[in-house]
């Protein structure tokens, strides 16, 4: 992972090994069920980090992997919660 770029997602942090073990355990978890609406998710399925990760602690194993701090969503879900969460928490997501 790079720390040397503005964002998480410009760092490798999501092609690395370990987030896609991670990801696609919760995919698995979760049975393709949206944890916001609860709708079956057909396509863009994507894992949310409950607490936002950030800067500060995407090293932290109990904020980053943690299957307890994941969630998967809908495209549209995941977008309207990530503009939620950039309006309250000072981060570079992407």
């Amino acid at each position: 992972m790079r720390f040397d770029v503005e964002t998480i997602r410009e760092s490798g942090f999501y092609s690395g090994k370990d987030w896609i073990a991670v990801r696609d355990f919760v995919r698995d978890r979760d049975d393709m069920i949206c944890s916001i609406c609860g709708e079956t998710i057909y396509e863009k399925p994507e894992v949310d980090h409950i607490i936002p990760l950030t800067w500060e602690n995407v090293t932290n194993w109990d904020i980053a992997y943690n299957p307890d701090n994941l969630q998967l969503l809908h495209h549209d879900c995941h977008t309207r919660k990530t503009r939620r969460d950039k309006k309250t928490i000072n981060r570079l997501f992407y």
